[in-house]
């Protein structure tokens, strides 16, 4: 996996697992014969919406900036099987970005616009 900066978020890979994010040109060649394992933290990948909301909600649960950013994302679009809450989501974007998450303060400054 290469370490070069990923400037093109259309290139990139979010990791639900462990929230690792990599270019996808790197990701997906692994993936395809990891069996479904991450190859950052080696926990299985998600096979359904509702494992990976699961999975994120616990982590943002326990604090993790990038999983409650993520989660807020889920609300704020109405995805992975959940209605659009703004609410939810300003809340989680607050926590995230009161950790210094920038994806999660750009997002919480366009709740608020």
């Amino acid at each position: 996996i290469c370490l070069e900066p990923i400037f093109d978020v259309k290139g990139a890979a979010d990791f639900i697992c462990c929230g690792k994010k990599t270019c996808k040109g790197c990701c997906e060649p692994l993936m395809a014969t990891t069996n479904n394992i991450c190859p950052l933290c080696r926990q299985r990948f998600p096979e359904t919406d509702g494992e990976a909301l699961s999975i994120l909600s616990s982590k943002a649960a326990a604090g993790k900036a990038w999983a409650q950013c993520g989660l807020g994302v889920v609300y704020d679009t109405g995805t992975m099987g959940l209605a659009v809450d703004k609410q939810k989501a300003e809340s989680l974007f607050r926590k995230a970005a009161d950790q210094g998450h920038s994806n999660a303060l750009f997002r919480l400054s366009r709740l608020e616009s």
